[in-house]
């Protein structure tokens, strides 16, 4: 998940954790970390390149926008098919085209509804692991630098 607002990559955790999504969700506050999180370059040069299942985009990022991480993203072999969902509090038609020519899965509103997502990952063939009820409240939570968030 690529999520500047700390309130909002909480309310995510939470919502994800109440439905008994099991998936590792790692959270990156800016387009540029999230890059290099993806490539394995600057402070993550020492773990190489990752490849994840999905990506949960905010499109109102400091600095480099979500649109512009988008257009780097399909630029590159390694990361142009990874699935994207984009998020936002707007319901705007040419914000949302846009997203779509970009390439992405779905344009969900921000707060993110969970059954919208689920429904994206079966569309996609996605595998989100999920908890039985009982087992998802008592999950371990685990924080990796700032905003970077594993539930």
């Amino acid at each position: 998940m690529v999520e500047d607002s700390a309130t909002d990559a909480d309310l995510a955790l939470r919502l994800f954790r109440r439905a008994g999504i099991a998936n590792p969700l790692t959270v990156l506050p800016s387009s540029e970390r999230a890059l290099a999180y993806l490539f394995g370059t600057g402070a993550c040069a020492k773990r190489g390149p990752v490849r994840p299942l999905l990506i949960l985009l905010d499109l109102q990022l400091p600095g480099m926008s979500g649109h512009d991480f988008l257009r780097r993203i399909r630029s590159h072999e390694s990361t142009s098919d990874i699935p994207v969902v984009s998020l936002s509090m707007t319901r705007s038609a040419p914000a949302i085209m846009m997203c779509l020519q970009l390439g992405v899965a779905e344009h969900l509103i921000k707060p993110v509804d969970v059954a919208a997502l689920l429904q994206v990952t079966r569309r996609l063939k996605l595998s989100l692991v999920m908890l039985p009820p009982e087992c998802a409240s008592a999950r371990n939570e685990r924080v990796c630098g700032p905003m970077a968030m594993q539930a």
